[in-house]
């Protein structure tokens, strides 16, 4: 398909240079602009469509149920990528298009993709996925195993010191070994089909219903994403009165200079009554009484 998109794209770009150079170069630049405009999203389609045929190639024991919406304990919803239900227990995907080196472990809030010298940093998807189970487990009301597994683009490259231990993190590729690797049933008959029942409760009927409850669940994590704003409490000034207020006029001595830096003597009121001061004060604490 990629390839045909290809083809097509540089048919219609030799066209375009044999009529008008001009008109290619403006075809060109609308394309590119697009292009990274929605590229993100037919990355993430992509990698989301190869991750569904390599659980729809698991077997006919299994049953998928893809973009689920789950109620949480608070009434709000969370979106889980894929969920795979099948006797050896239930499997939680989270998946992460992301190319270049991943860095981060289970305890730190954030991670960090590296891609030459550019960085950015994005949630903690094994925090993300065990919410997403913690909900799971909560509407299901059922004791039985989850198992929580974050899948990369095949294109990433791990740079992990330390194991985890809350979740299977991995490439693309390694998804179906590693789930075929859980060879035990942990769960009954009447369970799966309870279960199922459950799940199928969550798919939505049309694509209208789908569309509303993905509209709903956006406009929650945008409320919760951006910061809180400081709410600041404005206080009416009260003007304060402490009785008439008396000042008294500086006199000026007119008889005698100040004997340290030569400026006049005031007369000044203290707690022991009027003396002379000088008129430099602070800088020149020089007095003398009446």
């Amino acid at each position: 398909m990629l390839v045909f998109g290809l083809l097509s794209y540089i048919l219609v770009l030799v066209i375009l240079l044999k009529v008008n150079t001009y008109v290619a170069i403006g075809f060109i630049i609308v394309t590119s602009l697009v292009s990274n405009a929605y590229l993100p999203q037919l990355k993430g389609y992509v990698g989301e469509r190869r991750i569904r045929k390599i659980l729809e190639s698991l077997g006919e024991d299994v049953k998928i149920y893809n973009d689920l919406y789950v109620p949480k304990k608070n009434g709000e919803m969370t979106q889980i990528d894929h969920v795979l239900l099948s006797p050896n227990g239930i499997f939680v995907i989270e998946t992460k298009n992301y190319t270049g080196w991943i860095f981060g472990s289970e305890s730190q809030r954030n991670w960090t993709q590296t891609i030459y010298k550019k960085k950015s940093r994005f949630y903690n998807p094994v925090m993300q996925n065990k919410a997403h189970i913690k909900a799971l487990q909560h509407y299901l009301n059922m004791d039985v195993p989850l198992h929580s597994i974050i899948v990369f683009s095949n294109a990433a490259t791990f740079k992990f010191k330390e194991p985890f231990h809350e979740a299977h993190v991995l490439q693309t590729k390694h998804l179906k070994r590693t789930i075929n690797q859980f060879t035990i049933n942990e769960i009954s008959g009447e369970q799966l089909s309870r279960i199922s029942q459950l799940l199928h409760a969550l798919v939505p009927d049309t694509k209208q219903q789908k569309k509303e409850i993905k509209k709903r669940h956006l406009e929650y994590v945008k409320v919760i994403a951006k910061p809180a704003k400081k709410k600041v409490i404005k206080v009416k000034a009260e003007p304060v009165t402490a009785g008439p207020v008396i000042v008294e006029p500086v006199r000026v001595s007119t008889d005698t200079a100040c004997p340290k830096c030569g400026s006049n003597l005031v007369v000044r009121n203290g707690k022991r009554g009027s003396f002379y001061g000088c008129q430099g004060f602070p800088k020149c604490r020089f007095t003398r009484d009446l």
